[in-house]
């Protein structure tokens, strides 16, 4: 079962994004230049929690925001919180 549980500090990678000053575009290129090509809908859905990212996601979003990987930490997604609490989300 996977961890629910961040193993570095917990980053928003909304927030830092947005201190970085960076465009969901912009994030998405710079991810492509660490080999991953992704959407800006893909990012918009994972930063709001609809949509779980993959270690690799997560590995170029970290690369691309310029901070160590075990710093980039989305939490679980709202379906995963609705399991939880027995609520739909």
């Amino acid at each position: 079962m996977p961890t629910t549980q961040p193993l570095g500090p917990m980053v928003r990678t909304r927030d830092l994004r947005q201190a970085r000053g960076l465009t969901l575009q912009q994030l998405a290129d710079r991810m492509e230049e660490h080999g991953v090509k992704i959407t800006e809908a893909g990012l918009s859905n994972i930063e709001k929690g609809h949509k779980r990212a993959s270690d690799r996601v997560l590995l170029a979003m970290s690369l691309a925001l310029g901070v160590e990987p075990l710093n980039v930490w989305h939490g679980p997604t709202r379906t995963e919180l609705g399991r939880r609490t027995g609520t739909a989300a």
